[in-house]
């Protein structure tokens, strides 16, 4: 799905990436954005930044209320730092500069690609050399040995991992692992106390006052 008000880039790039995916989706304005997103199955997010109605920030914020894990890549005539900082906050994949040039597009397959192939292998997330999170039988393997994970458990190590080198906030947490009902403090820590106890690795780190990252 591409967001862009400027009809001409629009148009140029839909001739772009119509060679490239099965369907291009469009949108002119934050609102229209939202809807287009939650009807139909997107691979892959382009947004400007200034865009009407909500600004590309504030849309990649509700995008991110519907599917936190999609692709997001921030298009945008400027390189403000201050935005993209802003962007990096809300698990965007990149930024391209316009005009387009030939890498950003490779880029933005590259990212596709990663999404779709879940970026493991039958089930398997390689956190590094000796440590592999297995989601299909749900456990935590490292240094030749293993130990079960609980759904909750699972869910939230994948999460972090996702967010790898960022704090993953705890309205995040509670949307993901407690599939939006109620997350208590007590029964997040109780979360993590139990993971530390199975995993010799100290994998688990809290930000105060923000969430979660994984420290590997």
């Amino acid at each position: 799905m591409i967001i862009e008000d400027e009809l001409e880039t629009l148009e140029l790039m839909v001739e772009i990436f119509e060679s490239k995916f099965s369907k291009v989706f469009t949108a002119v304005d934050g609102y229209d954005a939202i809807e287009v997103f939650k009807n139909n199955k997107i691979d892959v997010v382009l947004c400007d930044v200034n865009i009407p109605k909500l600004n590309g920030l504030e849309t990649i914020i509700k995008i991110r209320e519907v599917d936190y894990s999609v692709p997001i890549i921030i298009i945008t005539a400027y390189s403000d730092t201050e935005t993209l900082l802003k962007a990096s906050n809300c698990n965007v994949q990149g930024y391209i500069l316009k005009p387009m040039k030939f890498e950003d597009i490779q880029y933005i397959l590259k990212k596709v690609y990663q999404h779709q192939n879940n970026e493991y292998h039958n089930g398997r997330i390689s956190i590094n050399s000796s440590i592999i999170l297995d989601t299909v039988n749900s456990e935590f393997m490292f240094e030749g040995n293993s130990v079960k994970l609980t759904l909750k458990e699972l869910e939230f190590l994948k999460l972090l991992i996702k967010k790898r080198g960022s704090a993953v906030h705890y309205s995040i947490i509670e949307r993901v692992v407690w599939n939006d009902n109620v997350m208590s403090s007590t029964s997040l820590r109780t979360l993590v106390k139990n993971i530390r106890k199975k995993i010799s690795y100290d994998i688990v780190e809290n930000v105060p006052k923000v969430g979660y990252k994984v420290n590997i």
